[in-house]
């Protein structure tokens, strides 16, 4: 595999990602809580609530929605925006509402004769918008971009698919760890183990904070022996966290010892993610292998809108220490919920 110089993957790191800008449709607008705040109004685009100038925008309005995580370019439309999200697009709270994500008229396109303004388009590539990423680590050495077509681990927001969540199932609530994603692979067609980043594959003889829990661990031996009594081909992902990594006041992981926290199984050559009630689901391969995972807060939790509510913007902390999220791991599918207090806090 080719060797990747650091200069290049800086610059393809951060990479512009899709669907981080898209045209919508506004399906409420509401009145803010604070009935004193007489010049704001709350509207509603997918799962997500924005908070406006009042009298500019009605429900049905075809609109520019940029979701949270998404950096604005240094371009002359999003001037006015970048004084309020100069570094990324994050969770704010106005009056004792919060909005999350920027809204722009489309009106913005036509200016550069852009036509196809409908619900759905992507505009991200467009308006030069870019996915969020935390700082690459200086000691990263990387042989190349992700192996064996293994996905880039990014659970998907509950708000970007409320209209197909399964109210009423039963799922794993898992607590999110916030550090930096690390995997390991053993592939049986051409015996390789490998150990990779969120978007890229490490060299296993650096010492770096993703390759340090392979020996700390004894992943190796194991995963390896594992796959071979049980002909498959696994990635086991997770989080790298502790001192060093992610560093904000608000993260109590990064307050840690450094350690790894195995969150999902992904199955090479059927190219899917082991689910709750599978043989290779996390659980069972953490038992088995003998390795941690992230902290099951609730096993068969049932999905309710007063859930999500309650981990999004209701609770502040998790066993006394403010949390970046929850994980919900179903039999289907699964996703994560931000928590809006630590989210507006980093």
């Amino acid at each position: 595999m080719k060797k990747i110089k650091k200069e290049e993957c800086l610059i393809q790191v951060i990479k512009i990602m899709k669907n981080l800008a898209t045209i919508e449709r506004i399906l409420d607008v509401y009145e803010h809580p604070d009935k004193e705040t007489l010049k704001l109004e709350c509207v509603k685009v997918l799962g997500y609530q924005c908070i406006v100038p009042k009298g500019i925008y009605a429900t049905g309005n075809l609109i520019i929605y940029i979701k949270p995580d998404s950096v604005l370019p240094d371009e002359k439309w999003s001037e006015t925006f970048k004084k309020y999200a100069p570094k990324r697009i994050k969770a704010i709270r106005l009056r004792g509402a919060w909005s999350e994500g920027l809204i722009i008229d489309v009106d913005i396109l036509k200016e550069f004769d852009f036509t196809n303004i409908n619900e759905g388009v992507d505009v991200t590539d467009f308006l030069k918008i870019k996915k969020w990423e935390s700082p690459i680590p200086n000691n990263l050495d990387a042989k190349g971009w992700l192996p064996l077509d293994i996905p880039m681990t990014d659970e998907e927001r509950w708000e970007n698919i409320v209209d197909s969540l399964p109210y009423g199932e039963k799922f794993d609530m898992t607590l999110k760890v916030d550090g930096q994603s690390c995997s390991f692979y053993y592939n049986l067609d051409t015996e390789t183990f490998g150990v990779t980043g969120r978007k890229l594959e490490l060299k296993e003889e650096c010492v770096n904070k993703y390759t340090i829990h392979i020996e700390k661990l004894n992943i190796r031996e194991k995963l390896i022996s594992f796959c071979k009594e049980n002909n498959i081909s696994l990635c086991i992902r997770g989080e790298s966290y502790g001192q060093g990594i992610q560093t904000t006041g608000v993260n109590t992981h990064s307050k840690m010892k450094n350690g790894w926290k195995m969150f999902s199984v992904w199955n090479i050559k059927e190219r899917k993610y082991e689910r709750k009630g599978d043989k290779f689901y996390i659980f069972n391969i953490s038992e088995k292998l003998g390795l941690p995972t992230v902290e099951l807060l609730e096993k068969d939790v049932v999905l309710t809108k007063e859930l999500i509510k309650k981990f999004s913007e209701e609770l502040i902390e998790i066993n006394g220490n403010p949390f970046e999220g929850v994980v919900l791991q179903g039999e289907k599918e699964s996703f994560k919920i931000i928590n809006k207090f630590y989210d507006s806090k980093k």
